[in-house]
């Protein structure tokens, strides 16, 4: 058994390849749909426009002067939308019988790209400020590693 599912993991993983068309599809029409988004992200990565803030006595951070709710709301957008693609993906992997280390990949990045929204939501509607956005990606990240955690740990049992 562990011989065919490493067999059948180490073969082109086609719904990957497919996720990241879809990725680089989504950004470009993401790009096109949001009025003014190339001058939002340009203004957005002057580094004119970064501050260095105390975080604590001993920590000092970068932040934006200014809010960007047109970057901010297309990258939640954005996030969401893979995140529904992934669950297709996911649907997919179960359907076509993939491995269990496919299955956990994609499942790692639904809660990752959900929770990315849901921190870039909160951003947006200035209901956080930036390091507590930047405590969030941790939190994402997080988060999606201890998914694939437990699907690892039920995988062994």
């Amino acid at each position: 058994m562990a011989g065919n599912e490493k067999k059948a993991s180490k073969g082109m993983d086609w719904l990957g390849i497919l996720s990241f068309g879809f990725f680089v599809l989504l950004l470009g029409a993401m790009w096109v749909a949001t009025p003014n988004l190339s001058e939002e992200v340009k203004t957005f990565f002057n580094p004119e426009n970064w501050r260095l803030q105390n975080v604590t006595e001993n920590i000092t951070f970068p932040r934006p002067e200014r809010h960007y709710p047109v970057l901010y709301t297309a990258a939640m957008q954005f996030c969401i939308i893979f995140g529904a693609f992934q669950i297709a993906i996911l649907a997919l992997r179960f359907f076509l019988h993939e491995p269990l280390d496919r299955i956990e990949e994609t499942l790692g990045g639904i809660v990752l790209w959900f929770s990315f929204s849901f921190f870039l939501n909160l951003l947006t509607n200035e209901a956080i400020s930036w390091f507590s956005f930047l405590a969030g990606i941790i939190v994402s990240v997080g988060l999606s590693i201890i998914v694939r955690g437990i699907v690892k740990f039920f995988k062994k049992g």
